[in-house]
């Protein structure tokens, strides 16, 4: 069976494109939704890409990645209910190799060198809470110490099965 050609050209991922708007032949009203529409998903996905590792005022970086139901509720809600990025960046994502997750990273200010080793200096301490997680790390490589203990994650530990066979009790008749 032949597969129909899509009506209208969405993007990659499912997304409504401005080029699908355009198919569709909307007219006034209709029409301006869908640009408007089409604002909210970019503001969407930017939550959404945002929303992986987010971290707290004390600078703890909290893994969403096992949330993404929760993630895309958040951003749906939140982008309709009017969110965009705006105003001034104070922080930017830094990338963190070998943190368990080829796209993790963690939020620094916005002025810090892109990579922990560019930003170490040698009278930081790993102890130094008010310096970003990575270069925390750096630090206590740099000194031999080992670096502050993350909560463990389910990759840490590989998941056993444990199987045990047991009579079932009688039931009462």
């Amino acid at each position: 069976m032949q597969q129909d050609k899509p009506r209208f050209s969405f993007g990659p991922d499912g997304e409504l494109t401005s080029q699908a708007i355009k198919e569709a032949n909307l007219t006034g009203e209709e029409k301006r939704r869908a640009y408007q529409m089409l604002e909210v998903q970019k503001a969407y996905l930017e939550m959404l890409d945002d929303l992986k590792f987010v971290s707290d005022a004390d600078g703890n970086v909290h893994d969403l990645t096992m949330m993404p139901l929760t993630n895309l509720a958040i951003a749906y809600t939140l982008t309709l209910h009017g969110w965009r990025r705006s105003g001034n960046k104070y922080i930017k994502k830094r990338h963190v190799p070998s943190a368990g997750y080829e796209d993790a990273y963690t939020w620094v200010d916005s002025r810090a060198p892109d990579n922990a080793a560019q930003e170490l200096r040698p009278e930081h301490s790993p102890h130094d809470m008010t310096l970003p997680p990575d270069t925390r790390k750096l630090a206590a490589v740099r000194d031999g110490e080992v670096a502050t203990p993350q909560p463990p994650t389910w990759e840490d530990e590989p998941a056993r099965i444990v199987e045990k066979y047991a009579p079932r009790p009688e039931e009462d008749e």
